[in-house]
């Protein structure tokens, strides 16, 4: 793998952030659930899946392989499309994409996953353009959306149903009773769908479809509107989930906080306030857990009631980026892949957000992909401020 050529900013990185970037490749690569010599029955075909953790997780999940698309996207074009198109292959008819599919060939379809697709496929259409491929994918993703605008928008916001599942944060404490995941509006969610329209405004533009851009380009100013109307606390001075059924914010902060300065959503004196919270120890600092320091179920262990995932750091950091504070943006990422680089056996599911301990599941694709991630956009910040 000729990692120098492919990925842009590897010649710029130093010894521990080259060393970190080849692991991440490995694992990745590593993860390819290929098809049995032999076996006509193979449930991906002749697709290459690839798994989020093999030992772990015996197939494709929904938010995972958008993720290790953007990754393989700097590689190899193929298995990074193959990742979508293996989720493409089983959507329902009414556009809902699956959570799982395994690889026995079951499928969990109870509930899905945060809307990030659409995102992932214009990332990795920045990095190796293919018009034929958004061509394939426009359709797919369009019924996608109209899936959540059916069945996850009620008029004002999106929200999440049926399971803390459907968020991808599984025993999150920002849906701890009384505040149930069904009654609220979370940040992420409706976020996620502001860069789904996005996305499907850079692809319908791409596929000279200028009418189509327009209109998603207009859903999401809407949506970014109500953003800052409805999810911001004047109390805690952050954005935060709102329970519509209480009539009341959660008062859980999280990286999911984060999110409207990641999707280019925040006003700008919001956006400050959120970026206070990522320099307080009492918050994010230094190790960005899934809910803040100072909440009383905080657990720097305990899968996504406070341990540092990358994906979710990566949106804290990526949001502070987009609001010009590359300094502390800068020395977050640092905290981050510390934790990675003192974990020397593997690259693993989350990390404790106070020691850097490796936890979860081991040679975790997606840990991996932002590791590369989180690697290029200080490099690439750096450079767009000489």
């Amino acid at each position: 793998m000729d990692i120098e050529n492919k990925f842009p900013v590897y010649s710029k990185c130093n010894s521990n952030e080259r060393a970190l970037i080849e692991r991440a490749v490995n694992t990745l690569y590593g993860n390819i659930i290929n098809k049995p010599s032999g076996d006509e029955i193979f449930v991906f075909k002749n697709r290459k899946a690839i798994s989020p953790s093999p030992r772990t997780y015996q197939g494709v999940w929904n938010w995972d392989s958008a993720f290790h698309t953007l990754a393989m996207s700097y590689f190899d074009i193929e298995i990074a499309h193959d990742q979508m198109k293996i989720l493409f292959d089983f959507q329902k008819p009414d556009g809902q994409i699956a959570d799982v599919v395994y690889t026995n060939g079951k499928t969990v379809f109870r509930f899905t996953k945060p809307p990030v697709l659409a995102w992932s496929i214009m990332k990795s259409d920045l990095i190796y353009p293919d018009l034929s491929f958004l061509e394939y994918a426009y359709p797919h993703l369009k019924s996608n959306l109209s899936w959540w605008e059916t069945n996850r928008f009620d008029g004002t916001l999106f929200s999440y149903k049926v399971s803390k599942m459907e968020s991808g944060w599984d025993n999150t404490v920002r849906f701890d009773f009384p505040h149930l995941i069904q009654n609220c509006y979370a940040v992420d969610c409706n976020c996620f769908m502001a860069d789904f329209y996005r996305a499907m405004a850079y692809i319908a533009d791409k596929l000279k479809k200028p009418e189509e851009a327009a209109l998603y380009t207009k859903k999401r100013e809407k949506l970014i509107y109500k953003i800052n109307s409805i999810l911001f606390s004047e109390k805690d001075k952050s954005y935060c989930d709102y329970n519509f059924k209480l009539k009341r914010f959660t008062h859980r902060l999280s990286p999911a906080s984060f999110m409207p300065l990641f999707c280019l959503a925040a006003d700008k004196e919001k956006a400050q306030c959120m970026i206070e919270k990522a320099k307080d120890p009492n918050y994010f600092y230094p190790g960005i857990p899934t809910i803040s320091y100072n909440n009383k179920r905080y657990n720097s262990s305990k899968y996504w009631r406070g341990p540092c995932w990358l994906n979710t750091a990566y949106f804290t950091i990526q949001g502070i980026r987009n609001y010009g504070n590359f300094a502390l943006a800068d020395e977050l990422t640092e905290n981050v892949l510390n934790f990675c680089s003192q974990n020397k056996d593997s690259i693993y599911e989350y990390y404790d957000s106070k020691s850097g301990k490796g936890l979860g599941a081991k040679d975790f694709g997606w840990s991996s992909a932002f590791i590369l991630e989180l690697i290029k956009e200080k490099y690439n910040a750096n450079q767009q401020l000489k």
